[in-house]
């Protein structure tokens, strides 16, 4: 109690001090106020900065984002963005605010589909502007030349010649996404490890694709293409036309062209004998194709029918039941054999014969029957009297509409051409070339050969200067274009006392050949004005024969076995008719076509020379065997079945070698006839002239016969099938030479169905 009385009593005394010390100021000067306190200057506003920009790599026609960022050193709000025009015009940039509440900004800049032609650099000036201060940085934009996209083969491109087919890709957009790809034309096919050459706008090409869209998100492709007929066998680069983005390049593709990536080929031909079932074997390998194959046929004969086949992938092997009614027909058809794998196709042939056993030279009724339907004993030319004989004929040996139609075409063309005294060139035209064959050879003067060459055709369908078939109408036009042949060639018969007594001029083959023509002419009409001619040629031909039994192209010139042919079919054409000849010449024939024989030791008559002292020769031989045959050697002979088997290794070459080797294979006939006339009529009908002045004719592929020789050797080789009966004779039984005089046929015009 009493410490707080006096703590009291202590702070009384300091206040009243305190008073006392302000009285006594108070009574002298006032002192000055103390200066007001000054306010700290603010720190400097801190600056804003840009970091550095990344470079931007953009393609050509695609966008992209630039990434900015702004160090706003504690300065709020919105800033604003800004751009200085790029350099490239290609190169367009938009920008927007930045954000009060982010330091990060986007800049879009877009280069142009027209950019890129180069690697480029473009510098793209940026400013930022936050509370009136600015900063500065480069935006690179990088645009990189522009890449074409790349095509990855998926698997090979396998194409047949004359067919469609498919190659597939993968695309390497090379980052150009989005945009469609076109893909047109080839515009160069090289061989392969060559390069590819660019071709004229007007140059065939052997490879052609469609055009096609690839859409703008598609990751692969597929593009077709077609290629010729004719393309052999071989790989290819092809180079498309690609275009995208307004961009041309170029895209190789490797294709191979095959036109057997498989097989399952029967054989060549079948015979059938009504009622009878036949397992056929087909032959199946498998280049570039596993998958399985279906297999069809069609054209078959009347009465057979072949069920499909499915061969199971992978498998080598196949088999095609054929199965012929009880009364099917005897004939001959070019089936259809057709077969489909994956994306192939195969198209091919095959000959399928109906045959009686025992009844092959039984011939149809059309030929045996006579006037009023009475049977008649056939001749060697009756299979060419009616136009109901030649349709059985060709139907029984293997013709076809085609083939038909190719003589029609072919007889039209040769009137055409008949030279107005009634003659016609080998050349096979009125003198003036035409436009359309520009390199046809210009052929010897020889208006014999060409008219007797012409005249023979017309002769083959039944036309004479006095009868033809009813059917086709236009034949009984045709009397009067042999007519005037016929005159042609009697009043050019050379008429004196030398050994030139007969000559119907020209060569010893068209004089020959002249023979023939007027011997069947005679022995179609019996018109009695032509044995004088006929017998005066015979001659002729007697004379001309060299010592060794042969003819010679010129008269007396040394021999050769074709030449020697056409001298021996002119004898036995003269036989034909009725009119007897001298068996010496064609004995004597018989001798030199003996001696050109040059077969192997087992088989010395199957090959021969054109003469003792030139080599074996298709054309040759063709030429011995058909001399054989018709001097009498048996068909079934083995030395005549072994060169029929070398005849079919060789089923092409010029005039007249087809002709030669289908007359002697049709004496031969069965299955080597059927397999040999179906290549060769097929070959003859495709190149027949289709159109233009040229019309009907064949190119000529000979040295001396030109045009005419060509187009009229083709015809009596389509003809084949009725032109003459076929020789059927017993070998115990006399030679053709012994006896031709025994075979005068009855041929006059009593069973033609024409006036």
């Amino acid at each position: 109690m009493k410490r707080a009385q006096h703590y009291d009593r202590w702070r009384s005394g300091l206040a009243a001090i305190a008073l006392v010390v302000s009285v006594a100021a108070g009574c002298g000067e006032p002192p000055p106020p103390p200066p007001p306190p000054q306010a700290a200057a603010p720190p400097p506003p801190k600056p804003i900065s840009l970091d550095p920009i990344p470079e931007l790599v953009l393609r050509a026609g695609t966008s992209g984002t630039a990434r900015i960022e702004v160090n706003r050193a504690g300065h709020a709000g919105e800033a604003a963005v800004t751009v200085a025009p790029p350099s490239d015009p290609g190169i367009t940039v938009t920008a927007e605010p930045i954000g009060g509440d982010t330091r990060t900004g986007t800049i879009v800049v877009t280069a142009a589909e027209s950019v890129g032609m180069a690697e480029s650099i473009v510098p793209i000036q940026v400013t930022v502007t936050l509370d009136g201060m600015t900063a500065q940085e480069n935006l690179s934009v990088k645009v990189p030349q522009f890449e074409a996209p790349t095509f990855e083969p998926d698997g090979a491109a396998i194409v047949q010649p004359g067919r469609k087919g498919k190659a597939t890709f993968r695309i390497d957009r090379k980052g150009y996404v989005g945009r469609p790809i076109e893909l047109s034309a080839a515009t160069g096919v090289g061989a392969d490890g060559q390069p590819p050459a660019a071709l004229p706008t007007d140059t065939p090409r052997e490879i052609t694709c469609t055009p096609v869209t690839i859409a703008a998100d598609a990751d692969g492709a597929t593009v077709e293409f077609s290629v010729v007929p004719e393309a052999p066998d071989g790989p290819r680069t092809i180079v498309l036309s690609g275009s995208t983005m307004g961009r041309a390049f170029p895209l190789e593709c490797k294709v191979e062209v095959l036109a057997h990536p498989y097989t399952a080929a029967p054989p060549k031909a079948v015979s059938l004998a009504p009622g009878e079932t036949k397992q056929v074997p087909l032959t199946v390998t498998r280049p570039a194709y596993a998958g399985p194959i279906d297999v069809t046929v069609a054209n078959l004969p009347s009465g057979v029918t072949a069920e499909p086949v499915v061969i199971a992938a992978e498998s080598e092997s196949g088999s095609l039941v054929l199965t012929a009614s009880s009364d099917a027909e005897p004939r001959v058809r070019s089936a259809n054999f057709r077969t489909a794998g994956g994306p192939f196709g195969l198209d091919e042939a095959f000959v399928v014969r109906v045959a009686r056993p025992g009844e092959e030279a039984v011939l149809p009724a059309a030929v045996t029957a006579g006037e009023l339907g009475r049977p008649r004993k056939p001749g060697v030319m009756s299979g060419r009297l009616t136009s109901a004989a030649r349709r059985a004929l060709a139907d029984l040996y293997g013709g076809t509409p085609e083939s038909e139609a190719a003589v029609t075409r072919g007889l039209a063309w040769l009137a055409r051409v008949q030279q107005l005294e009634g003659s016609w060139t080998l050349k096979g035209g009125s003198g003036t070339p035409s436009p359309d064959a520009p390199s046809d050879p210009e052929p010897p003067a020889d208006p014999t050969l060409a008219t007797a060459l012409a005249v023979l055709p017309f002769l083959g369908e039944g036309i004479s200067h006095q009868r033809a078939p009813n059917e086709p109408t236009e034949y009984q036009n045709y009397k009067s274009v042999v007519e005037k042949g016929l005159v042609f060639l009697c009043m050019n018969q050379m008429r004196d006392r030398s050994k030139a007594d007969g000559f119907l001029k020209g060569g010893m083959e068209g004089h020959s050949l002249a023979t023939i023509a007027i011997a069947e002419d005679y022995a179609l009409s019996r018109d009695d004005r032509l044995k004088l001619h006929i017998r005066q040629a015979v001659k002729f031909l007697g004379a001309m024969q060299n010592q060794d039994g042969s003819w010679g192209r010129e008269p007396g010139g040394q021999g050769d076995l074709v030449t020697t042919f056409w001298a021996v079919q002119a004898l036995r054409a003269v036989q034909a008719a009725g009119l007897g000849t001298s068996m010496r010449p064609l004995k004597k024939a018989q001798q030199f076509v003996e001696a050109c024989a040059a077969g192997p030791a087992d088989a010395t008559m199957s090959q021969y020379r054109l003469s003792g002292s030139q080599p074996v020769t298709p054309l040759a031989t063709a030429a011995g065997l058909a001399a054989q045959l018709e001097l009498g050697k048996a068909a079934d002979d083995p030395d005549v079945r072994s060169g029929g088997a070398f005849l079919l290794k060789n089923t092409s070459g010029p005039m007249p070698y087809p002709f030669l080797a289908t007359e002697a294979l049709r004496a031969v006939g069965g299955e080597e006839f059927d397999v040999w006339n179906h290549s060769v009529r097929e070959n003859l009908v495709r190149r027949q002239r289709q159109s233009g002045d040229l019309d009907g004719s064949w190119d000529p592929d000979g040295e001396d016969g030109g045009r005419m020789e060509a187009t009229a050797l083709s015809l009596v080789t389509l003809q084949v099938y009725y032109r003459h009966l076929p020789k059927e004779r017993d070998p115990a039984k006399k030679s053709a030479i012994e006896d031709a005089e025994a075979e005068a046929a009855d041929e006059p015009g009593d069973a033609a169905d024409g006036p």
